[in-house]
């Protein structure tokens, strides 16, 4: 009758593991889910996603211990697909080794080496570039300096000229009159 009992405990055991593996999953969905209700977060935790992430985490996953936080299971939940999720039999810390390795920045091992970046000489060009650059505006600088000068000056010959060419005018003028008046002498 033992035998039976412990067969019965087992089997009992083997359907609460395989649903506990299921309802984690499903867990992490459903907070997903909640964390994007900014209402709620507004209304019940003053907008702080940090209170409403400890809410969740402290009322739905304490089972989990702080191993994990809600926030990093739910970017796996993102991230990793479900079928990754059960070949590895829902287990959170292979699942965020996958996550790790997914979001990883450095090479995997034997792959290829990230290209390293020789920022001295780099800066040293990008340096020579804003010194060329700098002279370039200083010369068109002076070159509008030196147009503009000249600009003027021309304008002040514009003024003199016109003013001969007034006195001028009138001279002919004054000559045009002298001859209208004088009798012709044939």
């Amino acid at each position: 009758m033992a035998k039976k009992r412990t067969t019965q405990l087992l089997a009992e055991l083997k359907t609460l593991a395989s649903s506990a593996a299921d309802n984690l999953y499903r867990r992490i969905g459903l907070a997903a889910e909640v964390m994007l209700d900014l209402d709620w977060i507004a209304r019940t935790h003053d907008g702080s996603d940090l209170k409403a992430h400890d809410a969740l985490q402290d009322g739905y996953f304490r089972d989990l211990g702080g191993f994990i936080s809600l926030g990093k299971l739910i970017q796996m939940f993102s991230k990793i697909p479900v079928e990754q999720w059960k070949e590895v039999k829902f287990d959170v810390a292979a699942v965020e080794i996958m996550y790790n390795e997914a979001t990883s920045t450095e090479p995997k091992d034997g792959g290829e080496k990230g290209v390293r970046t020789a920022w001295k000489p780099l800066a040293e060009e990008r340096g020579k570039q804003v010194d060329r650059l700098t002279e370039q505006v200083k010369q068109t600088g002076d070159l509008a300096t030196r147009q503009t000068a000249e600009i003027d000056q021309l304008k002040a010959r514009i003024c003199e000229l016109t003013r001969e060419n007034e006195r001028l005018q009138g001279r002919v003028e004054e000559l045009e009159k002298m001859m209208h008046r004088q009798p012709v002498v044939a």
